[in-house]
């Protein structure tokens, strides 16, 4: 395969870079190479962008150069425990038990695994997703699930219907240190939050963890364009 042009078109859409050669292979094409930061991290140099392999969503691999231009503001919003919340909904299983009674038709019960995290839209501007920063400092599984609840002071229970899909997981392998991801989720999830944060100046999210992490092994957060 001989070295690609590079063509002078802006990058229409930015996502996580890889560095180094990005080959294919198999039927669907699947993309091998070594992921690297994110494209907008990785790829600023004063206010131009360097070329880049951009990996698509699909497997396809183009070589692309942004033309110079202003860099658009941006806000990194962490996703934070609620640790009250996550209490009342483990008293609510607690309760149950202890009554013999069952849950609501259609309710969700917080499982031990799992725990209440919280969105603050401080800023109600004009939002648009560029990246999750989601880091592990150990190796594990988390999985980030978005909810339509909006939560009263009563604590009204949280119902399966308000779950939202896609959801976003992440996860570290042994003896690394990159963190992987469903890549196509969770960008469609990620971009729904930008149409979400026009309405909501809370959003609350369920976040599953897995292969012995807990809440003090994660730092999570959203990374947005200011428009």
């Amino acid at each position: 395969m001989g070295t690609p042009t590079p063509h002078t078109h802006p990058i229409l859409r930015t996502g996580w870079g890889w560095e180094g050669p990005v080959t294919k292979g198999g039927e669907e094409g699947r993309a091998e190479g070594r992921r690297g930061t994110p494209l907008v991290a990785s790829s600023l140099h004063g206010s131009r962008l360097q070329p880049t392999w951009v990996l698509g969503i699909g497997g396809s691999s183009t070589w692309a150069m942004a033309e110079d231009r202003p860099q658009q503001p941006q806000l990194d919003m962490p996703l934070v425990l609620d640790h009250d919340l996550t209490r009342q909904m483990r008293l609510r299983v607690e309760s149950l038990k202890q009554r013999g009674e069952k849950r609501q038709d259609g309710e969700k019960l917080l499982r031990p695994v799992e725990s209440v995290y919280r969105l603050d839209f401080t800023q109600q501007q004009r939002l648009q997703f560029e990246r999750w920063h989601v880091v592990l400092d150990k190796p594990g599984k988390v999985t980030i699930t978005g909810t339509s609840q909006n939560w009263t002071p009563d604590l009204t229970n949280l119902m399966t219907r308000q779950l939202l899909d896609p959801t976003a997981i992440f996860w570290r392998k042994e003896d690394s240190d990159a963190m992987d991801w469903n890549e196509a989720d969770a960008l469609e999830f990620g971009e729904r939050l930008s149409d979400l944060a026009k309405i909501r100046k809370v959003m609350y999210f369920l976040i599953t963890f897995g292969e012995g992490v807990e809440p003090t092994n994660l730092k999570a957060s959203v990374v947005f364009n200011q428009l």
